[in-house]
């Protein structure tokens, strides 16, 4: 069986990471001329990948004449195929226009204010930021997260019940441990596929769960066993459903019944540009057991790597005893502490707002040419159902050669996706303005149409 290292932060996608790992192997020599290829389901299961992926990067290699399809027998080494004795060297071609859903706008970052406050607090308080600090943050930084919270999410939390960390990533390993490995972690399926992964390498084990009308399948919780549950109920990822409020009492009865935990990530929530935001399950009556978690990666830059988490106040002992210090340092903590005690923080989300709602307007009638656009109400993405003939296991390959960045619906499950997911891509748009987006979406649609 072939085996490589993915990386799921990387900003290459997982079926590109594939493709030039099996393309390396073969130009070495590891998979010979006539060999065949592991089929598709066996490699996705050994990479942990889709076969949505695995199929894309075979399909890349098929049109590039090294590999070959034979009918009802599978995918073969071409016998033209050049070996380490003739190496090649691939033309690669630089990512110009990037749709990728994780960037976060850099332009608009405040830089000015935010040096000022970085200034202040080294002449207010410099002694007291070397030392280790609080491990659940700091307490003025806790309070204004409160507050904040309360203004703009209508959430009434304790101070005492937050804590701090560098980036979800580093929660998701804390509550792993936090909440116990013995348990099974329900995931949504599709879904945050880099959750999933820092569940697995923190030694949880994970149940991909499948969608029902937009919103995690209680049935399927239920029958599963699972312990805890991490969901995205305010925009579904990748998705971009809405669990009304049905689903959310349902999901909040199977927690209360079963004595688990819901890990609600509440990302995005913040860019709302039509209807009415529906309340935090951890707002709601009988939400003592959930978890709720956001990020100010996507409000102010992804390389800030704040995010925090509310714990039950019941776990909150039990982080203190396993915790020494904060992920966050405390230069950090404080410089964020004055940016929202200021106001600044919520005067740049409203900027913001502005910002991308003119961005996803200009993505929305732009990406008409290229098939249906699906309704967009909030978050910094958009779901597109391509249309035309070009093979759906063509369309990154395509996309990556005019030197645009994306991914598709199926890339982010688990179980088999379905033929329609195939043709859906994601089209981020905060990492463009509204002029690279147009760029991007006349390229997409000489490379596919």
């Amino acid at each position: 069986m072939f085996t490589c290292t993915l990386d799921p932060h990387s900003r290459t996608t997982l079926c590109d990471q594939l493709y030039s790992a099996l393309k390396a192997e073969i130009v070495r020599g590891g998979l010979r001329p006539g060999a065949r290829m592991p089929s598709k389901r066996e490699l996705a299961a050994h990479l942990h990948v889709s076969t949505a992926t695995v199929e894309a990067a075979y399909g890349r290699l098929t049109s590039e004449g090294i590999c070959e399809s034979r009918p009802r027998s599978g995918v073969y080494v071409c016998e033209q195929v050049e070996t380490a004795q003739t190496p090649h060297r691939e033309t690669v071609v630089p990512i110009r226009w990037d749709f990728g859903t994780g960037a976060a706008d850099a332009a608009h970052f405040p830089y000015a204010t935010w040096a000022r406050l970085m200034r202040e607090v080294l002449s207010e308080q410099s002694r007291d930021l070397l030392l280790s600090g609080d491990p659940q943050g700091s307490a003025g930084l806790r309070q204004e997260i409160a507050g904040m919270l309360h203004r703009l999410h209508g959430l009434d939390v304790q101070p005492d019940a937050i804590v701090v960390g560098a980036g979800t990533d580093v929660l998701v390993t804390v509550l792993v441990a936090l909440i116990g490995r013995e348990r099974l972690f329900a995931v949504e399926d599709p879904g945050y596929s880099r959750v999933r992964r820092m569940l697995v390498a923190s030694g949880a084990r994970i149940a991909p769960t499948p969608l029902l009308g937009g919103a995690i399948d209680v049935r399927a919780l239920y029958a599963s066993g699972a312990g805890a549950a991490y969901v995205t109920p305010s925009r579904q990822f990748p998705t971009g459903a809405e669990m009304n409020d049905a689903q959310r009492a349902a999901l909040l009865r199977w927690s209360r019944e079963t004595g688990a935990y819901i890990l609600e990530d509440d990302f995005d929530s913040e860019f709302r540009f039509a209807g009415v935001s529906r309340p935090a399950l951890r707002a709601m009556e009988g939400g003592g057991r959930v978890i709720y978690m956001n990020t100010f990666a996507r409000t102010l830059a992804s390389g800030l790597r704040m995010s925090f988490m509310v714990l039950p106040m019941e776990l909150i002992a039990r982080y203190r005893a396993m915790h020494a210090a904060c992920s966050v340092p405390g230069f950090e903590q404080e410089t964020l502490c004055k940016f929202i005690a200021g106001s600044y923080l919520e005067r740049h989300i409203a900027r913001m707002r502005v910002v991308y709602r003119a961005r996803l307007q200009t993505l929305t009638e732009e990406a008409k040419a290229l098939g249906e656009v699906a309704p967009c109400s909030a978050g910094l993405y958009a779901l597109l159902n391509v249309a035309g003939r070009v093979p759906a296991q063509e369309l990154l390959p395509l996309a990556a050669q005019a030197g645009v960045r994306l991914t598709r619906l199926c890339d982010y499950s688990v179980m088999p996706p379905d033929a329609q997911s195939e043709r859906v891509v994601l089209l981020g748009f905060a990492g463009m303005d509204e002029e690279a987006i147009r760029e991007g979406l006349r390229v997409l649609k000489k490379a596919w149409l």
